[in-house]
C-alpha cells in the first residue's frame, strides 16, 4: 500500500504459539498492513496481571524474536518491538524497525532515555503530545492513545489527535482511525491496531483455526477487519486534500 499512512499490526499476545504468531505476520502482509509488533515483558513486568498464567508462555527469548524477525523480513512487512523492561531495550533495538514505547511508559524517562540512546526510532503511546524539547525530538513519533479497554466513544479528541503523528487507540472497530486518517493523510503518519487471529475458516487458506479467546479480544480486529480498513485508507489517500498552510 503506497501512501502516507504506516498501519501497524499490533499481534501483542493474542497468539498462542510462535507458530500462531507467524501466521499472523503472513496474516498482516495479506491484509496489507506495513508493521508488525510484538511485546517484550518478562515474569517481573506481568506478576501483578489478572492473565498472568496465560502471559508466562508468551515471554519471548531471543531466539523467538529472530524467528519472528526473519518471517517479517520474509513476507516485507516492518517489524516492531515493545521493551516493558530496561534490559529488553537493547534486544529490541538489535532486531527491530522502530520502538515502540507503550501508554504505561510514556512518562518513563529512563526507559526512553535508553531507547533513544540505541540510534532507534521511537513511537510513544501519549494521552498528549507533549510541551518542550521533547516535542521536536527528531526520532520520536508521538501516538495519540487512550488507555482504556476499551475506551469509550466520547473520550476520542480528534483535536488532540490531529497533533499527534500517529494514533494507537484501543476501539474494536477503526471509525475514529479513519477520522484521524482523513485529517491526517496528506503526510507520514502511523496507526496501530490490536489485530487477532481470524475466527473465519480458510480466510487466508492455510488451514489455521484457533480454539483459544485472545488476550487482548476486547480492544482488537480481525485480519479481514484490518484488510478492508487499509483498503478505505487507500480511497482516503486518492480523496486526500491540501497539506495544511
Amino acid at each position: 500500500m503506497d501512501n502516507n499512512v504506516n498501519v501497524i499490526a499490533e499481534c501483542g499476545i493474542n497468539f498462542d504459539s510462535i507458530e500462531t504468531a507467524c501466521r499472523m505476520i503472513a496474516y498482516a502482509k495479506t491484509a496489507e498492513a506495513k508493521f508488525v509488533k510484538f511485546q517484550l515483558f518478562n515474569k517481573e513486568t506481568i506478576k501483578d496481571s489478572p492473565v498472568k498464567d496465560r502471559l508466562e508462555p508468551l515471554i519471548l527469548t531471543e531466539s523467538d524474536i529472530e524467528t519472528l524477525r526473519n518471517c517479517a523480513t520474509e513476507n516485507e512487512v516492518g517489524f516492531i518491538l515493545t521493551p516493558m523492561y530496561m534490559e529488553a531495550v537493547e534486544l529490541a533495538a538489535k532486531h527491530c524497525d522502530y520502538i515502540k514505547i507503550r501508554y504505561a511508559d510514556h512518562d518513563n524517562e529512563e526507559l526512553i532515555n535508553k531507547a533513544l540512546d540505541t540510534g532507534k526510532t521511537l513511537l510513544i503511546s501519549v494521552p498528549i503530545k507533549p510541551i518542550g524539547a521533547m516535542m521536536y525530538h527528531l526520532r520520536i513519533r508521538y501516538l495519540y492513545c487512550l488507555p482504556s479497554y476499551p475506551p469509550k466513544p466520547e473520550d476520542f479528541d480528534i483535536d488532540l489527535a490531529s497533533t499527534c503523528q500517529g494514533v494507537s487507540l484501543h476501539y474494536p472497530h477503526t471509525l475514529f482511525d479513519l477520522a484521524y486518517a482523513v485529517d491526517r493523510c496528506y503526510e507520514e503518519c502511523f496507526i496501530e491496531k490490536h489485530v487477532e487471529p481470524d475466527m473465519i475458516p480458510g480466510w487466508a487458506n492455510d488451514g489455521l483455526t484457533i480454539n483459544f479467546k485472545p488476550i487482548d479480544h476486547a480492544v482488537s480486529i480481525t485480519f479481514e477487519q484490518l484488510r478492508i480498513f487499509t483498503e478505505q485508507l487507500k480511497l482516503i489517500e486518492q480523496m486526500r486534500r491540501k497539506p495544511k498552510i
